[in-house]
């Protein structure tokens, strides 16, 4: 059963500093503007579109631990599916936090703005999850990236388009989340375990490296403090440049082909003698090959 519990101003000035944007934007759903609702924990459903995400155990007992100490600032939001029943929408780590402190209730927002039979119902529920954890100041942009993977690959979300809309995002930075996921296997590996890079720009950069085992080489550079993002833009720079100058390239002939004629144009002049020589000898070697002179 919920129970409401008054607090005085400090409290609630600190509990909206806390509070991230969607969270703001719900909580003018709650009963009362002074009041909180206590919510047994035993009747919080989790969110059936949570992203996938490790939460390291040291981290949760610092968060627990803090909350023993100075309470919970920032209560969790719920999405209310029931008589006493609810859906958590956002606190996931705070909620996990609870439970090992053993406590039996926690602060919450209730809001009834995301009914089941919605039809965006799947959205909501995961966008809001996935905004949640980007709000992270910890921020793990591989599962970041892996979960908007799962929203589009389950059709939640139909397009790389719709999900940046949802999130308040660009195309453009969606696209570079994604992007890492093309990493080595290796790199990838090490994300997952050491969660050792944090900066989008430097694996965006990373991953446009098609030779893996530079790429690799690289990875391990930037995490030992050896090279830079900047190192690597400038590194991709010169691979672009050079490669448009490898393609710009012009050939020492033109050669044109129709159904009737076949036009070599070359300055002979760029070869040396020898080599001229040989070229003329090639030329009439396939001359007499083809025409029996």
């Amino acid at each position: 059963m919920a129970r409401k519990t008054k607090f005085d101003k400090i409290d609630l000035i600190m509990g909206s500093a806390a509070m991230s944007e969607q969270e703001k934007n719900f909580s003018h759903a709650k009963t009362s503007e002074n009041s909180i609702d206590e919510i047994n924990i035993d009747n919080i459903l989790s969110n059936p579109y949570q992203p996938r995400l490790q939460i390291k155990k040291d981290e949760l007992l610092e968060l627990a631990k803090s909350i023993e100490e100075n309470g919970l600032l920032q209560p969790i939001l719920l999405n209310r599916v029931g008589e006493n029943k609810y859906e958590l929408v956002a606190g996931h780590r705070r909620l996990e936090a609870h439970k090992i402190l053993k406590k039996e209730t926690i602060k919450a927002i209730i809001i009834s703005e995301i009914k089941n039979k919605d039809t965006k119902y799947k959205n909501k529920m995961a966008i809001n999850a996935l905004i949640e954890n980007m709000q992270r100041q910890d921020l793990d942009i591989l599962e970041i990236a892996l979960s908007m993977q799962n929203l589009l690959n389950e059709k939640i979300f139909k397009t790389k388009s719709e999900l940046a809309k949802s999130l308040g995002k660009t195309i453009a930075y969606v696209s570079k989340v994604l992007s890492i996921i093309n990493l080595d296997d290796r790199i990838i590996k090490d994300l997952e375990k050491n969660k050792t890079i944090k900066d989008l720009e430097s694996l965006y950069e990373l991953q446009k490296i098609v030779d893996k085992e530079k790429q690799y080489k690289l990875y391990i550079e930037l995490i030992n403090g050896k090279i830079t993002r900047e190192y690597l833009r400038e590194y991709n720079k010169k691979l672009k440049s050079k490669g448009s100058t490898t393609n710009s390239k012009k050939t020492p002939y033109s050669l044109k082909v129709n159904k009737s004629k076949l036009i070599l144009n070359t300055d002979l002049k760029k070869f040396d003698e020898e080599k001229r020589r040989k070229f003329e000898e090639e030329i009439k070697q396939i001359i007499k090959k083809y025409f029996n002179e």
